[in-house]
């Protein structure tokens, strides 16, 4: 298809594809939020242990995401080439998903007993959380890259972004609203019953919501396959993509930043500000609410300064209200309350510009080279988005219990109290403050990048014309 015959995506089309990522943001947060609490509070678990494992369990992302995002780019059939490994990766997702969330389940222990298991240990969360993530990446991956092909306009790029992530924060909601409703209802309180109630959920939506857009949304043929590469040629054709690295480097900073709030959340709510698990529901859900609501203010800001500058202000913004934090204890709750939400309004601007500003970057490569490379810079981008979620769960659960703190004490120390809202707030702040100088002066401005698309355009005319 040619580019100057390109449609505009349109608002259906958007809604659908944004859908799926709805049922995939109802998990990720419950494995940041309260599988840490779980596994160490009911299940006995080390916390380092379990934030260690964690980590450790993105390590084969290493291997599998340049693996699935090379394949995706080459897969050719009459499906397209994202939607077969969407389908593929459905049922690892779902069944790694339900072990990790409800190991007490006759279904969990039998399968468990199966494979050779004996016991929910420290074994057990880590095949089943490394599955998971191989479920994620065999979903999540082609399904950004297929995102990132729907537009070649700027600022449509950031509405199809911003519809996904709108989506997201809708599933994160979700996340929260579960356990709540489960209190409220039926008096079934804490991570045990929210995780259980969250799996049910995601098993349901998850193909539901997906089939629309596997059925309706198109995905756009590219006329040049990229050639064949090595591992290691492909990630020397990244790496030379001078605003692609920055933006990976960027990538780092904030979302370990975001991790290492999520993770400690649970925490720093009951332990510091001494609430109930109803109150810190209630607390997340307007957190993330605020986030979601801010998305369109975002976008007005980022189609008018760009989206490197508009989120330049965001990380501002989120580092301001982060140093109030430390001053908070359990007198201050509602102060905290709306601290955290004029701080939570920042964060989906974190999330969603970053995104569509990597697709602005792969029109850099494919004006070089000529070539659709969509996946393979999409598995680097999810590797190195997940690497920095293990990051953040590693080094805030470990640096708190280095301090101290103990999630089963009834009492932590004045000292560990302090370490913990610290690791909360002002030091995730100070790790996204190091995206600034990269991100102030970042080369890949609109104008820039629309006329790239115009090369593009004129090299692929000349091309139709030849053939």
């Amino acid at each position: 298809m040619s580019e100057v015959a390109r449609k505009p995506v349109g608002r259906l089309r958007m809604m659908l594809y944004g859908l799926v990522n709805l049922p995939t943001s109802i998990v990720g947060l419950p494995i940041a939020l309260y599988i840490p609490a779980f596994y160490s509070q009911s299940l006995g678990l080390s916390l380092a242990a379990v934030g260690a494992l964690i980590a450790l369990s993105r390590l084969s992302d290493v291997v599998t995401d340049p693996l699935i995002g090379v394949a995706s780019d080459r897969l050719r059939s009459r499906f397209g080439r994202r939607k077969p490994w969407m389908v593929l990766g459905m049922p690892l997702k779902i069944l790694a998903l339900w072990m990790l969330f409800v190991p007490s389940s006759d279904f969990a222990v039998q399968l468990w007993d199966t494979m050779g298991g004996e016991s929910i240990n420290n074994l057990y969360l880590f095949v089943w959380v490394s599955l998971l993530y191989l479920g994620f990446t065999l979903v999540d991956l082609p399904y950004r890259a297929w995102g990132a092909e729907l537009s070649i306009d700027y600022d449509e790029r950031s509405r199809v972004t911003g519809w996904r992530e709108a989506f997201g924060y809708g599933g994160v909601l979700m996340s929260l609203v579960i356990p709540l409703l489960l209190a409220v209802i039926y008096n079934q309180t804490g991570p045990v019953n929210a995780l259980l109630g969250i799996a049910i959920v995601v098993v349901v939506l998850l193909p539901v919501l997906t089939l629309p857009a596997l059925v309706w949304v198109k995905e756009i043929p590219v006329r040049k396959v990229a050639a064949p590469v090595s591992w290691r040629r492909g990630l020397n054709i990244v790496w030379a993509n001078g605003p692609y690295r920055r933006l990976v480097f960027c990538l780092v900073f904030l979302v370990t930043g975001v991790s290492m709030t999520a993770s400690l959340s649970f925490f720093f709510v009951a332990s510091v500000m001494g609430q109930t698990f109803e109150r810190f529901t209630i607390f997340v859900l307007a957190y993330y609410l605020s986030s979601a609501l801010a998305i369109p203010i975002w976008f007005w800001i980022s189609e008018r300064l760009g989206k490197h500058r508009t989120v330049v202000i965001a990380i501002a913004w989120l580092s301001l209200w982060s140093a109030f934090i430390p001053l908070m204890g359990p007198n201050n709750y509602w102060i905290f309350f709306v601290i955290m939400l004029l701080k939570g309004s920042s964060v989906g601007a974190l999330v969603f510009l970053p995104a569509s500003m990597a697709a602005d970057v792969i029109d850099l490569d494919t004006l070089r080279t000529g070539e659709q490379r969509t996946g393979l810079y999409f598995s680097l981008w999810g590797m190195v988005n997940k690497g920095g979620v293990a990051l953040g769960v590693f080094l805030s659960t470990n640096l708190a219990a280095w301090y101290g703190f103990d999630p089963s004490a009834d009492e932590n120390t004045a000292t560990a109290k302090l370490a913990l809202a610290c690791l909360y707030s002002v030091i995730p702040a100070a790790m996204a403050c190091l995206a600034l100088p990269l991100l102030w002066n970042y080369p890949l401005t609109k104008k820039r990048q629309q006329r790239m698309r115009s090369h593009i355009a004129r090299r692929d005319s000349r091309r139709q014309q030849q053939a």
